[in-house]
């Protein structure tokens, strides 16, 4: 009877942790935030320190090759490299579709068929059993099944409705910017004020049955640092309103409802910025006849596809006879393994890296001009380092990491504090968990509490009774 009893006792479910009993956790991203730019002389940032203080953070965290927002916000949510999720870039030519794959805009973007290689986080919780709530996190919408709430994107097109044939999809472009793009599809409201998403997820927070993770992707200050450059004004300034309207604005939020103790969040952003210029910008039309090939991705990277396969090795010695001391050429085979960006047919037969600040752009352009912004895409490194802050009841006080995180690592975190089982990743908790509480979570002891109460005192009773 005794061994019955304590053998069932020990295949007790609720003393695993569950969707069910886990604390939500919020994922926000803060675009283009570089981890130098956090906490110090550059720009002020006091509610990531109040999250530091109170919670974690990293040095920085190390992203992904190509540091490009698609790819590695991809990697957040499936803990997979991008040679293994099949968003390599920004935009990428895919041959086995025929089609071009361009990130924000273009209905290429919600298409599923581009993401079908990985499930994102959002569609693992739901198929076991919990709610999510996504608003404009990249890609989100392009999968068939839609997490349990989101912001709808805005759409002057009927994406679902075209043929995807990229043959044909400029006929159904709209012709609405004087400025890349010129046309408009779908997008994500980026004038959505930063309160007004914000309080979408504290909404979406204090319903009956609510999400237990949620994502919220915030476009500053990537899209600053892309107009006038990080030595700015400008961008400077974007860091501040995001660190007062997002990051002060929710603590505050979540503090008013009384959830600010009852929730995990998370802030990550995708890469840093560098500088580049006019100056530092390689044309690969002094080197190559550019109509000889196709480049789905320039600027600080370059996917070339030759337009007749048997080019590929002439190509390939023009663009190399002259040693430019500023960009290196493979041949996809000879990619470095390290970057975990060789191993998908997305992969161009010929990858131009620049050195981080230069550009490579097809041609010269007709009028020459003198301009500065920022970029990034260049292989994941220290400079091109994100963030990571996070609080709440599963994270440590006070805390700072002893070495870099790592993008990867994102995903099994995620899992652990959801309670779900994770797909196949390339990441690893282990990594993690020096930034979690060693005690047992407050999940864990209401489950020994009533395991204890449900099982152990009617068995004590009952041994008194006999």
């Amino acid at each position: 009877m005794y061994a019955v009893f304590f053998v069932a006792l020990a295949w007790l479910p609720c003393c695993v942790s569950s969707a069910v009993d886990a604390p939500p956790v919020l994922l926000v991203s803060l675009d283009g935030l570089g981890w130098t730019f956090t906490g110090g002389e550059q720009s002020k940032t006091p509610n990531l320190d109040n999250i530091a203080s109170n919670g974690v953070h990293a040095e920085y965290m190390l992203t992904v090759t190509p540091t490009k927002t698609w790819p590695t916000h991809q990697t957040y949510v499936t803990g997979l490299y991008p040679e293994s999720h099949g968003i390599v870039s920004n935009n990428f030519w895919d041959p086995l579709f025929k089609e071009k794959f361009i990130l924000q805009y273009d209905c290429s973007n919600f298409d599923p068929k581009f993401y079908d290689a990985a499930e994102p986080i959002w569609l693992t919780l739901q198929k076991q059993g919990g709610r999510s709530g996504v608003h404009f996190w990249p890609g989100f919408y392009s999968y068939k099944e839609k997490p349990s709430s989101f912001e709808k994107p805005t759409c002057f097109v009927n994406c679902t409705a075209l043929n995807m044939d990229s043959k044909n999809l400029w006929q159904h472009r709209n012709k609405t910017r004087s400025g890349w793009p010129p046309y408009i599809h779908c997008f994500a409201n980026q004038s959505l004020p930063y309160k007004n998403r914000i309080d979408k997820i504290l909404n979406w927070l204090q319903e009956k049955n609510p999400p237990k993770f949620l994502a919220l992707y915030i476009n500053e200050p990537d899209s600053s640092g892309h107009s006038f450059g990080i030595n700015t004004g400008e961008y400077v300034e974007a860091i501040k309103r995001v660190d007062k309207d997002v990051v002060g604005y929710l603590i505050q939020r979540l503090q008013n409802a009384n959830l600010l103790h009852k929730i995990n969040v998370i802030f990550v952003s995708d890469h840093s910025m560098i500088e580049t210029s006019s100056s530092r910008a390689i044309y690969l039309s002094d080197l190559v006849d550019t109509s000889t090939f196709t480049m789905s991705e320039q600027g600080v990277i370059g996917h070339l596809w030759p337009n007749d396969p048997n080019l590929e090795d002439q190509i390939y010695a023009n663009l190399t006879r002259v040693q430019n001391p500023h960009m290196k050429v493979y041949k996809k085979r000879d990619i470095p393994s390290s970057l975990h960006w060789k191993n998908n047919r997305r992969v161009p037969p010929i990858y131009i890296e620049t050195e981080v600040g230069w550009v490579v752009q097809p041609n010269r352009p007709a009028a020459s001009s003198n301009w500065t912004n920022a970029g990034h895409g260049w292989q994941a490194s220290k400079e091109l380092g994100a963030i990571f802050y996070a609080r709440g009841p599963s994270f440590k006080r006070g805390y700072k990491t002893k070495q870099a995180l790592q993008a990867i690592d994102v995903y099994p975190l995620l899992c652990h504090l959801l309670g779900i089982k994770p797909l196949p990743n390339n990441g690893s908790l282990e990594n993690m968990k020096e930034i979690l509480h060693s005690n047992p979570s407050s999940a864990s002891v209401r489950c020994v509490f009533s395991t204890i109460i449900t099982y152990v005192v009617p068995f004590v009773m009952l041994l008194a009774i006999v």
